[in-house]
């Protein structure tokens, strides 16, 4: 059994016996009895994923309730989903200072493996951390941008190819992305398409302050990093520890 697998196995085993919101304590006295729990992990990826799997619990459990009280849909006035709601609110904001998990919607299809990176040429200053942070696993990560385009060949069909192999879509997001007629009519399509059809994993990644919210075909999907904090924006320290974590997510999706 591996590390995450234990650590999201203790998270079910103390949701299960100090969470569920049945008594007369308040939502933020169960966040605080989280917060006391997380204090049992020393890095702050551990932390992470236990409180990600609190999170992915305390929102089944609201939709449980949901359906066996209101019909599937919800219901502002009953006293449990408020309190349930609350608690959401602060374990989001403490999620928020933690290393981002990603998620799978269902498990790929066909024989999918590689990493593409779309990004804009504008932006080839990020691309060459991108490309750092994935060079030490090579051999395990089948890893692709538009620079393992050979001399001579067809580019555009290079791109197609790549992305019809693609399980983990690395997107680059800067207004100079969001501007780009070729990104939005021929990269980005297919990508999508293979994420809702095919279980394919879309891990955005802002680059620089962007009008992200604007375009919601892509932020209904996760984001590495919040619009208001660009990569551009952090000190060198954090982006080397997002890069990791970056890597870190890839690998766990491609389960290597």
């Amino acid at each position: 059994m591996d590390a995450n697998q234990i650590i999201r196995d203790e998270a079910k085993d103390f949701f299960e016996q100090s969470l569920g919101l049945r008594s007369n304590e308040q939502p933020v006295e169960y966040f605080y009895a989280i917060k006391t729990r997380l204090d049992d992990f020393y890095s702050a990826d551990s932390k992470a994923v236990f409180l990600d799997e609190i999170e992915l619990l305390t929102k089944n459990d609201l939709q449980k309730h949901r359906d066996k009280k209101h019909g599937g849909k919800p219901e502002p006035t009953c006293g449990w989903e408020i309190k349930t709601e609350k608690l959401l609110f602060y374990i989001e904001q403490e999620v928020q200072t933690l290393p981002i998990i990603a998620h799978q919607k269902y498990k790929t299809k066909g024989q999918r493996n590689k990493v593409f990176v779309s990004y804009s040429h504008l932006d080839k200053e990020f691309l060459t951390e991108i490309q750092r942070h994935f060079k030490p696993f090579k051999d395990i990560i089948d890893y692709w941008d538009d620079s393992k385009i050979m001399p001579g060949q067809k580019w555009e069909e290079a791109i197609k190819d790549a992305i019809k192999e693609t399980k983990v879509g690395i997107l680059l997001v800067s207004t100079d992305f969001l501007g780009s007629d070729f990104i939005l009519n021929n990269e980005l399509p297919p990508l999508l398409a293979a994420a809702e059809e095919e279980g394919a994993v879309m891990l955005i990644v802002i680059l620089r302050p962007c009008y992200f919210e604007g375009f919601p075909i892509l932020n209904q999907y996760q984001a590495m990093n919040p619009p208001s904090r660009p990569i551009s924006k952090m000190e060198s320290e954090e982006k080397e520890d997002f890069f990791v974590n970056l890597v870190r997510q890839t690998r766990m999706i491609l389960d290597i």
